[in-house]
């Protein structure tokens, strides 16, 4: 329970970072893939939006800690689930409309909590130690085909949708998230201050920073020509099933041996990725009206 409610209470720091990062994208000139060094002076020279950022950065070290502390399975579903549930609650507060799916997704997220919250009756094992050769060839692999796959979609000036760079955003999301989970296992086994020289020689941090950076490239493309509230779950989504299959396979982890308790933690999962469902088809929509938004911003 304290790894699902270490999760929770990281995904709320998270949620308000990435909603100050919106905002200040949002007033800012357009990004892109194929121009980093300008994409690196607006980001890094707009102060708003560094400082969500560093909200957003606390939140993952929150999820670092939970993941020593219980199963990728429960971890990682309800920390997207958090995000998601967060930003439609933020979104409603700023005043800003949401369709009738969003608002049966925001619905359904206290319930896959709640489910994944009764599934740690028998919680299975919490694994702390990865398959090194796996670990390094997914991550390395998934990153590399991210990269390839938005440089190649978007040559030539052809547009990309942000729920597509989203997805990618979040498969490397992912890779770092498969990372995270080895520190925090460290953290669990050795402590602090004895896991701090383990974690400096394994390949954990730098693989993180890697599938952090390229993950937070490609999600702020993505953020910028749509709302939060559309392309977060896109892309925790997809990280979420990253996440939880891979990552229990890699960490060896045992999913509950009691049927019911079993049930319990997939149907959880499974209300977690309905969120995709209920927003996919509002994408373009939102597009377009931040789109105008934008134009609007900036013509005043």
């Amino acid at each position: 329970m304290l790894g699902l409610i270490a999760a929770l209470l990281s995904a709320a720091i998270y949620t308000i970072g990435l909603t100050i990062e919106q905002r200040a994208l949002h007033h800012a000139p357009g990004i892109s893939l194929n121009r980093p060094l300008h994409l690196a002076r607006v980001l890094l020279g707009n102060p708003r939006w560094v400082g969500g950022c560093v909200l957003a950065a606390l939140g993952s070290v929150g999820l670092i800690v939970s993941l020593g502390l219980a199963p990728v399975s429960v971890v990682q579903p309800a920390f997207a689930g958090g995000i998601a549930m967060m930003l439609l609650v933020i979104t409603l507060i700023l005043g800003d409309p949401i369709t009738r799916g969003e608002r049966v997704a925001l619905a359904l997220m206290p319930v896959a909590l709640l489910l994944l919250s009764l599934s740690l009756g028998d919680g299975g094992t919490t694994g702390t130690t990865p398959h090194l050769t796996a670990l390094l060839v997914v991550s390395v692999g998934t990153v590399i085909a991210c990269v390839a796959a938005m440089t190649l979609a978007g040559s030539h000036g052809r547009y990309i949708s942000a729920a597509a760079i989203g997805a990618a955003a979040g498969l490397s999301q992912g890779v770092a998230g498969l990372q995270g989970k080895g520190l925090g296992g460290l953290l669990v086994e050795r402590g602090l201050a004895d896991a701090i020289v383990p974690a400096l020689l394994s390949p954990f941090p730098y693989l993180y920073a890697l599938g952090w950076a390229v993950g937070i490239v490609l999600f702020q493309t993505s953020l910028q020509r749509s709302r939060a509230s559309i392309t977060a779950p896109v892309a925790n989504v997809v990280g979420n099933v990253f996440m939880v299959v891979l990552g229990t396979l890699i960490f060896a982890e045992q999913l509950p041996s009691d049927p019911l308790v079993l049930a319990l933690r997939v149907a959880g999962f499974v209300l977690t990725l309905a969120v995709v469902v209920l927003v996919r088809g509002n994408v373009a929509e939102a597009e377009a009206d931040t789109t105008r938004l934008r134009t609007n911003a900036g013509a005043t």
